[in-house]
């Protein structure tokens, strides 16, 4: 994903704050990416086993000092994760609080390093990993789905 054309313009990089999505964005962007960078849990995976339950603010910050950096990871809960007791509802809840918080940045191009099964809720169909979709807004205030897919 490194250096990928479609990922250039980038004015903000919004990341779970899933170790594999913290990974997949450094490596893409680099540990101090140049654009403005927020780590929100809003877009996390699904909670469906103990294996999309995250690490604890302060197990991320050891694995990962840089996030002390980022946007939103001052705000981040300690124990943040939802967990699959009480993330059933998460398609209802946290999808469109997440659409309503992208809405309301002010940055055009922003990229999303997320997980699969809320891309899937957000965009229709799976994306495989590290695969790279558009979602943009329609001209009538709406959004568009599935317009410019570049699978990788």
């Amino acid at each position: 994903l490194h250096g990928l054309p479609i990922l250039a313009d980038c004015e903000l990089l919004v990341v779970s704050p899933l170790s594999r999505a913290v990974q997949t964005a450094a490596a893409a962007f680099g540990e101090h990416p140049a654009c403005r960078t927020v780590l929100t849990a809003l877009h996390t995976e699904r909670c469906c086993s103990v294996s999309d339950e995250g690490r604890c603010k302060s197990d991320l910050a050891g694995m990962f000092p840089f996030l002390e950096t980022w946007e939103g990871f001052a705000e981040l809960d300690e124990n943040w994760t939802p967990k699959c007791s009480t993330d059933k509802a998460w398609r209802e809840t946290r999808v469109p609080a997440f659409l309503e918080w992208l809405a309301a940045q002010p940055e055009k191009r922003i990229v999303v390093v997320g997980h699969g099964a809320f891309f899937s809720a957000l965009l229709g169909r799976y994306l495989a990993n590290c695969e790279v979709a558009e979602f943009a807004e329609s001209w009538h205030g709406g959004r568009e789905r599935l317009r410019g897919w570049q699978g990788l």
